[in-house]
């Protein structure tokens, strides 16, 4: 097969030949090509194989920029074509030399390959102006000359040639052009500045102030209506002081519900840890450090924002809700946030108004803490949870998980549980 092409080159019949679209066949006359056939060429040493197609492709225009022959190899469906390393061998095998491949005949471009080449070609012409341009002198570029300030002598003194030329003028023109340029007499002195600012004060207009609209008309006063207000003051009747509506909350504990099971990445043994300082422990490295269930740590100290209210809250962690609270409402109402699993069955034997997804986050904050890179589970995206995310090797953003989280419990309980904030003493 490689004879077969190289027969054709030395003919100058490579263009004759037709190849198909599909890239599987060469009709060289009446006979076809298998082009998908491989030929191993070798030259100075060196070889290289690919298939019929691929070399053909190469060979019908070796002057062909890469990108154009990867064009066409798209084109025809080839999958191997030939690398630039390997393009010399190829070229050289079936032209002899560098030389004569660069003198072979090319395929003629298409119209819309030319016109894009034409335009590179004009970007690239230097413009009119600057082939006019000439040569910059050889040696050093020559020195600017420095523009000299001219003192008022010198102005003086030019003022008094230009009088001096003047035709006919009198020998005390000199001397009344010297007084009027003079700066004689215009001495700045306490005075003049006293006498300016006294011209300036005078030509202001008065403008009233919030002191001198409130001050009275002459012989007049603001008697009559603080009289008026006191009268008015006194007909109010006194109101009792308004209870809260759920009187049971005021100066209890907030209680924040902690997963139970060992998948989440927060549970009882690193859950204090995480919520007072910010810093997520996990489990195994507690326990090396000698944490125990006795040890654990379940009331969390944490202080409000000032926008909220202010003050200091302690929270009561806990993972057990059932056993602790058993089936006392009034203590149910004390859990103001769950860090939930995103599965059902973390709440599936609570008392009834917090067994269901629904009603347990429109009561409590609902928050869900996954590591980076974690899939979210399918049934968090139906509840009303707020998600955070804890970095699998970066502590450093620890942090951000953590504000998330108490920036979002703080606003659900002022406006769900304001009885567990802080109370203001009156």
């Amino acid at each position: 097969m490689a004879s077969k092409l190289k027969e054709l080159v030395g003919n100058g019949k490579l263009n004759s030949v037709a190849f198909s679209d599909n890239g599987k066949s060469l009709t060289v006359g009446a006979s076809k090509i298998d082009a998908q056939d491989l030929i191993e060429l070798e030259k100075d040493g060196n070889s290289c194989r690919y298939s019929t197609a691929s070399i053909f492709l190469q060979i019908i225009d070796p002057n062909q920029s890469l990108l154009a022959y990867r064009k066409a190899c798209k084109r025809h469906n080839v999958k191997d074509p030939v690398k630039a390393t390997d393009k010399p061998i190829v070229v050289g095998y079936f032209f002899g030399s560098k030389e004569t491949a660069a003198t072979a005949e090319p395929v003629p471009k298409a119209k819309d390959e030319r016109k894009k080449h034409r335009k590179h070609d004009r970007k690239d012409r230097p413009s009119k102006e600057h082939r006019k341009r000439p040569a910059p002198p050889e040696g050093p570029p020559p020195k600017k000359k420095e523009k000299k300030i001219m003192t008022t002598e010198e102005m003086l003194d030019n003022l008094n040639v230009v009088a001096g030329k003047r035709e006919g003028g009198a020998a005390g023109d000199n001397e009344e052009l010297a007084n009027a340029l003079s700066a004689e007499g215009f001495d700045l002195t306490p005075e003049l500045i006293k006498e300016s600012i006294s011209n300036i004060i005078s030509l202001e207009l008065p403008v009233g102030n919030s002191a001198s609209i409130l001050r009275p008309a002459p012989n007049r006063d603001f008697q009559r209506v603080l009289d008026l207000y006191m009268e008015t003051e006194k007909k109010k009747k006194p109101q009792p002081p308004t209870t809260p509506k759920r009187a049971h909350l005021v100066g209890k504990r907030p209680i924040i519900i902690i997963p139970k099971a060992m998948t989440s990445p927060v549970t009882m043994w690193n859950a204090h840890e995480f919520l007072a300082n910010a810093k997520f422990v996990p489990r195994d490295i507690m326990i090396k450090k000698g944490a125990t269930k006795a040890t654990l740590q379940t009331i969390v100290r944490h202080k409000m924002d000032q926008r909220r209210g202010g003050g200091t809250l302690e929270f009561e962690l806990m993972d057990n809700p059932t056993t602790k609270l058993g089936s006392n409402m009034n203590e149910w109402d004390r859990v103001v946030a769950v860090l939930s699993l995103g599965a059902g069955w973390q709440f599936a034997d609570w008392p009834k108004g917090y067994k269901t997804p629904v009603d347990l986050f429109e009561k409590t904050f609902g928050f869900y803490i996954g590591l980076e890179g974690n899939k979210l589970p399918t049934d968090l995206s139906k509840w009303a949870v707020k998600t955070g995310f804890l970095s699998r090797d970066k502590r450093g953003l620890d942090s951000v998980c953590h504000a998330n989280f108490w920036d979002g419990l703080e606003d659900r309980m002022v406006t769900k549980k304001p009885e567990l904030l802080p109370q203001k003493e009156e």
